[in-house]
């Protein structure tokens, strides 16, 4: 059981940590396009249609996905001037409690944001900006960086119960996958 356990934390972790090269990919291409833009603008006076909307999708995508990657690698906010004083057991409590707030934020992220994606599949509606694409796909990032910070939250919620219980880590993601 206790191994099962940990290849699904790693699978989980190594599902948040692939974020970063999806979106490293997504943010080379996008800069590469932009730059394209910005060029057709100042010597051509002709700028494209579908580079604003790329830039704002992209950031959007980036906040959004990025967010379970944070807490895979330990980069989340927390006040650490005393937080690193505490035991580990101590730090588990800790953290159980800022639990609940991270579930509420991910469930929130996750329901509003399919709220949002099956309204605009079920009235159809497109955007505005240079090249019409279904709405409901550029809203879909919100409930996914939902799902993935609120499955990261898991591994790092059962890594804390087991230290409370044990004294030990049974999987430490910030160390790798």
């Amino acid at each position: 059981m206790k191994k099962t356990v940990i290849q699904v934390m790693k699978m989980i972790t190594k599902l948040n940590k692939s974020m970063i090269w999806v979106v490293g990919v997504l943010v080379f291409f996008a800069s590469i396009f932009l730059f394209i833009d910005v060029l057709l603008r100042y010597f051509f006076n002709s700028a494209t249609a579908w580079a604003f909307d790329l830039a704002v999708t992209s950031t959007g995508f980036i906040g959004f996905m990025l967010g379970g990657y944070a807490l895979a690698i330990g980069q989340h906010v927390r006040v650490d001037l005393f937080y690193e004083k505490f035991s580990l057991r101590v730090r588990s409590i800790i953290d159980l409690i800022s639990a609940l707030f991270l579930f509420l934020m991910a469930g929130a992220l996750f329901w509003l944001g399919m709220d949002y994606v099956i309204h605009y599949y079920t009235i159809g509606a497109v955007t505005t900006g240079g090249v019409p694409m279904p709405l409901w796909i550029k809203w879909l990032m919100v409930p996914l960086g939902g799902l993935l910070i609120g499955l990261q939250g898991l591994v790092k919620l059962t890594n804390d119960i087991y230290i409370i219980v044990t004294g030990e880590e049974l999987y430490n993601s910030e160390e790798g996958v």
